[in-house]
């Protein structure tokens, strides 16, 4: 299933040298509006280097909207995650970086599909190919 979605505006807060969170509010195909996040890791110079979901089935959007910049638009494909997140009741779920690495196992066992993301851009320029 693909869905697309526009990012209308990205925020972060800072809870520590190392930990902070990301909240970014979205807009869907059918102009549905939502906000989703996850907490970040900073580095040095407290910029985010990584971020984690805390909803597994939030995590492959998440991902995505971390290297997405706001008024972009961006098509991610969940069916290979719908096939290992049944939907039900996420409040009491938590993802752990041990959960990730049990679902990326869990992933590798299912058959693959081809344009797991795909992030609408506009070329401006080839110069830089060849």
């Amino acid at each position: 299933m693909f869905k697309t979605f526009k990012l209308i505006d990205k925020k972060e807060e800072r809870f520590s040298a190392t930990e902070g969170k990301m909240t970014f509010h979205l807009e869907d195909e059918l102009g549905v509006e939502r906000s989703v996040w996850g907490h970040t890791q900073l580095d040095a110079d407290l910029n985010s280097v990584s971020i984690t979901a805390l909803k597994p089935r939030e995590h492959p959007l998440v991902q995505c909207l971390f290297l997405t910049n706001v008024n972009e638009k961006i098509n991610i494909e969940f069916t290979q995650y719908n096939d290992v997140f049944e939907r039900k009741d996420e409040a009491a779920q938590i993802t752990s970086a041990e959960d990730l690495e049990k679902i990326a196992k869990e992933m590798q066992n299912k058959p693959m599909r081809v344009g797991a993301l795909l992030k609408s851009t506009e070329v401006k320029s080839t110069e830089s190919i060849g």
